[in-house]
């Protein structure tokens, strides 16, 4: 993923989804609330966060899906002021997305590793 291709909601929903234990469609709720803060980019200002998402936001973020930092600037009265940012975790979200990928794929090989036998409909003959 470059850094200007936004993140896929479903890939978002997935993890979450995995994350907090909500149903699929809870966790696309989620995934766009959260995407339609951040748009095509990964970095938004607090300011605009609501007291309910910001709260969603902290939760996230204690989740490592979010990540926070800030900056300061000096006003003209020479007071500084601190303006904080939050942040996509995309690695972390594309890192457990390929963990949930990989894990589905080997749970779907358990069966390839059995015997055509344990398939079969017919009693196995039992020698005595």
């Amino acid at each position: 993923m470059t850094e200007n291709t936004p993140l896929d909601p479903e890939v978002l929903a997935k993890v979450i989804a995995n994350k907090i234990g909500v149903n699929g469609q809870m966790a696309k709720e989620l995934a766009l609330r959260i995407l339609n803060y951040f748009g095509y980019g990964d970095l938004v200002i607090d300011n605009i966060l609501d007291q309910e998402d910001r709260r969603l936001f902290y939760f996230l973020q204690d989740l490592k899906l979010l990540k926070t930092n800030w900056e300061e600037t000096i006003l003209p009265n020479g007071r500084s002021w601190r303006i904080f940012y939050w942040e996509l975790n995309t690695e972390e979200i594309l890192r457990e997305a390929q963990k949930l990928t990989s894990t589905k794929d080997e749970i779907a090989n358990i069966y390839e590793t059995l015997p055509d036998a344990v398939w079969s409909r017919e009693r196995p003959e039992v020698v005595v």
